[in-house]
Parts: C-alpha cells; sequence; structure tokens
C-alpha cells in the first residue's frame, strides 16, 4: 500500500500520463498549469536549460479550458498542446520527461487557476505513488514563468541539506523594465511586488512566524506531505495562500533565496485578484497607485503579538489588563473571543511551546488578515504603497535612505528578504 493511496482514490487522473512508468530514480516533478499559453516555450526552454539535480525529473502539463471559454482561448490551447508535444520529442533525453494532458471545458463553477493547478500536483503526486517516494518534491510553477539556471539543483539541496523540510518558498522577481509590456505594466508590476513584499517585511517586523511569501509559481512541497495535508484546493484565486497556510503551520518551512523564478507581469482576467487583474487595472488606466495598508497597523499588531509569552502566564486579572492596554484596533478586534480562545489553547497546552503553536493556529494568517482588514474600517485608511513602505522603513530600519521612488524601495526590500533566508 502506498502512501497516497487514500487521496488518489478521491481524484480523477489522465491514465494517458501514466503510460509512460516514471523512472526508479524521480526525484523533482514540476507541476505547471497552462491556460491561453502563447509563450509557453520559453518557460520549458528555461527549465530545459537547468541543470540538472541528482535523480530523474518531469514536468506534467496541464493544459485547460473552463466551459464558457472563448474560442480564441480554445484554439491557443489547442495550438500549445502541439508546441508541447513538439518540443518534448526534440528534447528526448534520460532523466528529463515532459508529459502533457490536455483538460478542456471543465465545470464553470470549479474551473480556473486553483482547479488547474491541483490537477497538476495531483498528476505530480501519482507519479511519486508508483514508487511509493513521500519524499519526491512537487514544485508548482506558472506556465509564464521563468527560472534561473540553477533552480532545480538549488531547490532540492534544500529537501537533501535540510531533511525536516516539508516545503519551502522560492524567491521571486518580476521583471520591472523592458520592451515587452507597455509602460503603464511595469510601473504596475513595480507597485504590486512592493505591496507583497511590505506586507511580508511589516508582519515579520510585527513578529508573525508564519509570514512568508506565498506565490503560486514559486513553491514546493514534498509528496507526502501534499497528501497528508489534503493537496491543491479548487478556489478560483488565492489558491497557493490558502494550500500553503495549511501546510507553513507544521514547521519545517523554509526559504530557498539562492535561486529565483521570474513571473510574467503580464494583465490578466482569468483570475478575481492578484497580480493580473491588479495590472489590467493599471492598463486600462483605472490606477495610477496602487494602495496598500498602513504602517500604524502593524505596529500595534507587534504591541500584541509581543505579549503572546505573557498570556501563557497571566491569571485573569492580568489578561483583563492586558486587553485593556492593547491598541483599540486589536482591543476591539478580539475582544468577544479573546478570553474564550485563550482558556482553550492554555487547557490543551502541556508548555509554553506547545501554547504559542496552538495560539497561532487559532491567530493564524487568515485570522491576521481579518485584523488588519478590520482595522482599516474602523481605524485606518489605506494609503499608496510607496508612502506605507518607505514611511515603515524609515521607522523600522536605521540603514534605509528614502530618497528614491517605489522601485528603488522594491529593491532595497528584495536584497533584505533574500540576505533573511
Amino acid at each position: 500500500m502506498s502512501f497516497a493511496d487514500a487521496y488518489l482514490e478521491k481524484v480523477s487522473l489522465d491514465p494517458s500520463i501514466d503510460k509512460q512508468f516514471p523512472d526508479k530514480d524521480l526525484a523533482i516533478v514540476v507541476a505547471i498549469p497552462a491556460c491561453n499559453e502563447p509563450g509557453i516555450l520559453q518557460t520549458l526552454e528555461s527549465l530545459l536549460s537547468c541543470q540538472r539535480p541528482k535523480g530523474s525529473v518531469e514536468l506534467i502539463i496541464i493544459i485547460n479550458s473552463a466551459e464558457s471559454d472563448p474560442a480564441d482561448v480554445l484554439s491557443q490551447n489547442e495550438l500549445t498542446e502541439k508546441e508541447i508535444r513538439t518540443c518534448a520529442l526534440a528534447h528526448e533525453e534520460r532523466g528529463f520527461r515532459i508529459l502533457v494532458s490536455h483538460q478542456s471545458k471543465l465545470p464553470g463553477r470549479h474551473a480556473g487557476a486553483g482547479l488547474a493547478r491541483k490537477i497538476a500536483m495531483d498528476h505530480a503526486l501519482s507519479r511519486f505513488h508508483h514508487l511509493n517516494r513521500p519524499e519526491g518534491v512537487i514544485l508548482s510553477l506558472d506556465a509564464d514563468t521563468n527560472c534561473e539556471g540553477n533552480y532545480l539543483v538549488e531547490v532540492q539541496k534544500q529537501f537533501l541539506d535540510h531533511p525536516d523540510t516539508k516545503a519551502c518558498s522560492i524567491r521571486f522577481e518580476h521583471p520591472l523594465t523592458g520592451s515587452t509590456f507597455p509602460d503603464t505594466v511595469y510601473r504596475g508590476i513595480i507597485q504590486y511586488e512592493l505591496h507583497l513584499r511590505y506586507y511580508i517585511q511589516a508582519l515579520r517586523f510585527a513578529g508573525h512566524p508564519h509570514a512568508f511569501h506565498t506565490v503560486g509559481s514559486a513553491f514546493g512541497v514534498r509528496a507526502g506531505v501534499y497528501a497528508s495535508q489534503g493537496g491543491m484546493n479548487k478556489r478560483k484565486a488565492g489558491e497557493d495562500f490558502y494550500f500553503l497556510q495549511k501546510i507553513i503551520p507544521l514547521g519545517g518551512f523554509y526559504e530557498v533565496n539562492s535561486t529565483m523564478v521570474v513571473p510574467s507581469p503580464r494583465p490578466s482576467s482569468r483570475v478575481a485578484f492578484g497580480t493580473g487583474p491588479v495590472i489590467s487595472k493599471f492598463q486600462r488606466g483605472e490606477y495610477t497607485e496602487l494602495d496598500t495598508y498602513h504602517p500604524d497597523v502593524f505596529f500595534d499588531l507587534k504591541e500584541y503579538i509581543d505579549s503572546v509569552k505573557s498570556i501563557y502566564t497571566s491569571d485573569q486579572q492580568e489578561l483583563q489588563e492586558m486587553l485593556d492596554n492593547y491598541p483599540p484596533s486589536v482591543r476591539e478586534n478580539i475582544r468577544y473571543e479573546f478570553f474564550s480562545r485563550v482558556g482553550e489553547i492554555r487547557r490543551n497546552s502541556a508548555h509554553e511551546t506547545s501554547f504559542i503553536k496552538r495560539f497561532y493556529r487559532w491567530f493564524n494568517m487568515f485570522r491576521t488578515l481579518k485584523y488588519i482588514n478590520y482595522a482599516h474600517q474602523h481605524y485606518y485608511s489605506r494609503i499608496p504603497v510607496r508612502e506605507a513602505a518607505g514611511s515603515f522603513l524609515v521607522q523600522t530600519d536605521a540603514g534605509f535612505q528614502d530618497d528614491g521612488g517605489a522601485i528603488e524601495i522594491l529593491q532595497y526590500l528584495r536584497e533584505i528578504q533574500k540576505r533573511a533566508g
């Protein structure tokens, strides 16, 4: 009986993929969903150019479309399949295989980024299932994302050198200049990536232990962990965030900053939120600058998080005083559940370490985001991301000089986060 039997019994797989049995030394499977991807060959070329890791590598590409997709999308998908199959034949080599499945007209209520990524990763899991290899590595990549030449070997190094690794995020950097897209696209992606990095940096300053980037084209997970945590979800957007928030609290989650992927900054309407829709609004002129969270909310959050160890040892009166002295945005947001949650967590915690772990199962990244949104409904206003990130860094980083634009602040945060891993 293999480690993924129970999970795979519940999913539907394309049997044509398994006509080619996986190599016995299969080490990495890269799962790539693809819909309306005219540039996918560039992604494949970047993977084919990678240094080869120990063991075999497979790319599993799931071309997908929804019932409602127009004819031009279906036509592009047909062309994409031909291009991939031609590429696979032209680059046949021992230890590196390209497999493709075309799944058209998926049910409209599920079709989207989440389902497509799930299908790709489920097929990746099935390859390791055949070998009963729960330690195998599944990488999630997008069809419009390129990678550096050391992508495969550096990710493998993380999992080999740190056997406790359950999953990891991988450094990403969008292109910030060029001639491929209009200037509005580059202006938009600078601000959007700055928002992503500012948010994570501010959460780390506040002390939240689960503050990691969760980008669909930039993470990896062990096959056994993927199966045990119920696999990818079918969400139409944000599937990567929701999936990784199941994994990160388990521990053994790392950042790989010794390599990099380069996601496309292109506009898109395929998902409801995220990079594509934000860039589309810049391109249509609906945005000229991107608003984000006010820095003060993270200073409030830090006061709360700094008190977590004291919560474990405090009596009822001390807890009441603690609650009364929290910043108003925190106090009013947690007031009605604070005592019941703390009581429940303490009853099920034998020591401080288990208390802290259980505490962040409650005040996880979902609950934290709920607090941040509440604070902006009642106490703070969103402000332009360049202003927010600059103000935050001036207050928290003595080495920062606030004398540049959004791109300079983004580059500064990139370097900080690259060194942090």
